[in-house]
């Protein structure tokens, strides 16, 4: 019997890798970076998204590594993505740039004023998007079927950090 690791709560130490839709998706993520030597933790972001901006989770699921550690796991991540489709289909990136710093939705989680328009987009006032936290590309909240196309051929930019 496989036991899960419990979700953490957010560690200095640690950075934001990717993020899932489902707790299955982001245990196996961490499972494969851990057999490969990289030590990783998963943030549940579920409350924050439900009880703070009052909105259905989607990409709640946050795999996080060690900074020195972020260029190895995206290469490793991209990598689970090309040897199995699924995977694919349940990691959220960027469609501009190919990076796995993604928030859904768009809106920062710093202090009142997100918060603010949090709220406003569930009167309809603004469209819940995914953004991007390299390039600051927005678009809809969409399944991709296959492997991101910017990432067949990664340039050096997808493996730098993103900007905490």
């Amino acid at each position: 019997m496989q036991v899960e690791a419990e979700p953490l709560t957010k560690s200095a130490d640690f950075i934001d890798l990717a993020c899932f839709d489902g707790h299955y998706a982001a245990e196996y993520c961490r499972a494969e970076l851990e057999k490969r030597g990289i030590e990783s933790q998963i943030y549940d972001e579920r409350n924050v998204q439900t009880f703070v901006f009052l909105t259905q989770p989607k990409a709640s699921y946050k795999v996080m590594v060690k900074g020195a550690d972020y260029s190895r796991a995206v290469e490793l991540l991209i990598e689970f993505e090309k040897a199995d489709p699924q995977v694919a289909s349940l990691v959220y990136s960027c469609p501009e740039c190919g990076s796995f710093a993604v928030e859904y939705p768009q809106f920062s989680r710093k202090f009142i004023t997100p918060l603010f328009m949090e709220w406003m987009s569930n009167l309809g006032v603004f469209k819940k998007l995914c953004y991007c936290r390299k390039c600051h590309a927005t678009w809809p909240r969409t399944v991709r079927k296959g492997v991101n196309a910017k990432h067949h051929h990664p340039d050096s930019s997808v493996l730098v950090p993103p900007p905490a």
